[in-house]
């Protein structure tokens, strides 16, 4: 094919025009393919309740894609936004050389975070009675450990709460396996936890106590006294010997302080309380009348 020396003056530029046809009379093809300038017709959403991130993946359509893990105290995260469809260069087997596809993002998207699953159901393979994380996908099968294809720029509770009960099926899993390796052998034990490393995690979220487990304590620092407490409680006492209300609301809730004291905190309005008298203290004017 001869290739036309000139300057680019822009497609749509006449000389531009009549040079490249010019010089490709045989081969020139003005035609510019409309999928790659029309807009996405819609997006997948990856979502994440892991405690880990995962990647960069080796997958066809998606090459080194990290799966971003929550930062402590994080519920969900968002890991990736997929244009719908997905453009695949392809080899043109009838005319030579590579020619562009499309493939259904949420079919792709499935495929990549559970490869055994041959349906559109996200969830498909998790409903079985052998579940993946015990099959031949072993650590490939990200459904099972928090993360799921979404349409919702946001995902609902309902979505977020499916995730992190197929999160923790995984988690009482790998953990009731752990403690049945304990009382079997210590070395049989360490190879696991080795080739596991959800396990710890996995500890932490169901609450779980073993001798070869440390819990994961995140601290932070106190907005109000500056005190090194434990990330996410609402009240605490502080180094001042004194009782620090970080979130009235869920100290209420617990006990911790009376609604005098919420009020106090949250500048409600306050009904006044009913004054008590000593014995022999004469009441007050407008109370007599």
């Amino acid at each position: 094919m001869a290739i036309a020396g000139i300057r680019n003056l822009g497609f749509t530029n006449t000389k531009t025009q009549n040079a490249m046809r010019g010089a490709n009379q045989e081969n020139f093809n003005p035609i510019v393919n409309g999928r790659m300038i029309r807009p996405a017709l819609r997006h997948i959403y990856l979502y994440s309740v892991a405690k880990r991130e995962f990647g960069p993946l080796h997958h066809l359509l998606f090459p080194r894609l990290i799966l971003r893990g929550c930062a402590p105290g994080e519920r969900w995260t968002r890991c990736a936004v997929i244009a719908d469809p997905i453009t695949q260069a392809s080899p043109d087997q009838e005319r030579g050389g590579s020619r562009i596809d499309e493939e259904d993002a949420w079919r792709a998207s499935i495929d990549l975070l559970s490869p055994n699953n041959p349906t559109d159901d996200p969830y498909f393979n998790n409903a079985g009675s052998l579940p993946s994380y015990f099959s031949t996908s072993t650590n490939c099968d990200y459904i099972s450990q928090g993360v799921w294809p979404s349409l919702n720029a946001e995902p609902t509770e309902e979505e977020i709460s499916r995730a992190e009960k197929a999160r923790n099926d995984r988690y009482r899993a790998i953990t009731q396996k752990a403690i049945q390796l304990e009382s079997k052998s210590v070395k049989s034990l360490n190879e696991y936890l080795e080739t596991t490393p959800d396990v710890h995690a996995a500890m932490d979220v169901l609450g779980l106590q073993a001798g070869w487990h440390k819990a994961q304590e995140v601290r932070m620092e106190c907005p109000n006294c500056g005190d090194t407490i434990k990330s996410g409680i609402a009240f605490h006492q502080s180094s001042a010997g004194i009782l620090c209300i970080i979130d009235p609301d869920r100290a209420l809730k617990a006990g911790a302080i009376n609604r005098d004291r919420y009020n106090e905190l949250t500048g409600s309005d306050v009904e006044p309380s009913e004054v008590r008298r000593g014995p022999g203290r004469p009441r007050r004017v407008e109370d007599a009348i």
